[in-house]
């Protein structure tokens, strides 16, 4: 082998050599992993929010529910015009609870990327590669390249997944779930407020008999409850916009990203 082929070579390895350095030295870097904990933190939080919210309206609900006990000509009809906002609104926390636990998953996965040992283990790979191909050991090479792609993967996949997810979240989710979120809210808080109104009235022994019967039927007739259907239709449009909304986020995204990491890693692996 002539001078000129050898430095040839020697031009083709350095920049392998010099990406490995930088790829050793990059799994050591705690920016992206700050960053990536941060986003997944924010989307907790909106979830533990929602599911704070979701079961306040369920025990504004069943307040409502209860309190309609005493007339059993009435009872009926208002427990069941409320059964189903009731259910809903159950499912609705399952849901965010379904969710929390898929972001606390990822949070726990973020974590384990950051440890020593991976990040050791992406480092030793890189040396070790660094060696091989500044000595010309081309036969060690393609176990090298799927060993250092497998650590690769283990030390930035749920990184780049979490940062993808954020990024996604806010471009596309964040305005409406925002939106969505306060309207929930504020519906609550009504609920809230006519429960502890029927709470006061169910708690109120002062009355007579005949006027605590007139003042039920006449209540019964203009239903406080009834006149929140509107805000019962809403309710159901927002639990099911931020049923899809938080889907999304926890779910879709990070796996549809994951998805996109697997198939690229799959085309290098094919390439090599």
């Amino acid at each position: 082998m002539n001078a000129s082929t050898k430095k040839g070579d020697m031009s083709r390895r350095l920049p392998i050599v010099f990406g490995l350095l930088l790829l050793a030295g990059l799994s050591w870097v705690s920016i992206p992993q700050e960053l990536a904990t941060a986003a997944i933190d924010d989307a907790l939080g909106g979830a533990f929010s929602a599911f704070a919210i979701a079961k306040g309206l369920n025990a504004s609900i069943s307040v409502l529910q209860s309190s309609t006990l005493d007339f059993q000509v009435f009872q009926v009809s208002v427990g069941e015009a409320l059964d189903p906002a009731n259910d809903m609104i159950e499912r609705f926390s399952w849901v965010m609870f379904a969710a929390s636990g898929s972001l606390a998953l990822q949070k726990l996965l973020l974590g384990i990327s950051a440890s020593p040992i991976i990040k050791g283990l992406l480092t030793g790979v890189c040396l070790i590669g660094v060696v091989l191909i500044a000595f010309g050991r081309k036969r060690w090479q393609p176990p090298l390249f799927k060993t250092l792609m497998v650590a690769v993967m283990l030390r930035f996949a749920v990184v780049l997944v979490a940062l993808a997810s954020g990024l996604a979240e806010q471009a596309f989710l964040e305005e409406p779930r925002t939106a969505t979120m306060a309207e929930l809210q504020s519906s609550q808080e009504e609920l809230e407020t006519l429960a502890e109104k029927r709470i006061a009235q169910g708690n109120d022994k002062d009355e007579s008999w005949w006027k605590n019967l007139t003042g039920r039927v006449g209540s019964l007739v203009g239903n406080p409850v009834d006149g929140m259907r509107e805000r019962f239709d809403a309710i159901t449009d927002q639990v099911i916009d931020l049923t899809m909304i938080f889907i999304t986020q926890t779910m879709l995204f990070p796996l549809a990203f994951l998805y996109l990491l697997y198939r690229l890693a799959k085309r290098l692996f094919d390439y090599r």
